[in-house]
């Protein structure tokens, strides 16, 4: 059973250094009070890595990164070319536990 789930988006993400579209973030608990945690995007251009570090901010501008896995790529119908790519967390995602950072001065 899980608990402590908590979703939110994630902005400004970037995989293996290359950047992607927002991303939707999913933590929980599992039975043996374990950490675990997925993200999910959309893209047109999948990357091409299929493990690296995910990085992105949460909208109250805390930095979040972690080593992920490519776990499920689904294509889009038709000529749409848009691939849901699934991403597995291995180990901690670090940052989630800092406080929220203000949001940066406007130029």
């Amino acid at each position: 059973m899980t608990t402590r789930h908590q979703r939110f988006a994630l902005v400004d993400v970037t995989f293996a250094g290359e950047p992607l579209a927002g991303a939707t973030m999913d933590l929980w608990e599992d039975d043996q009070q374990r950490a675990q945690w997925t993200a999910r995007v959309v893209v047109r251009t999948a990357p091409v890595a299929e493990e690296g570090e995910l990085t992105g901010r949460t909208r109250d501008g805390r930095a979040l990164s972690g080593h992920a896995l490519i776990a499920d790529r689904q294509m889009g119908p038709g000529g749409r070319r848009e691939t849901l790519i699934e991403f597995h967390g291995a180990g901690d995602l670090h940052g989630l536990n800092d406080p929220p950072q203000p949001p940066a001065p406007r130029a």
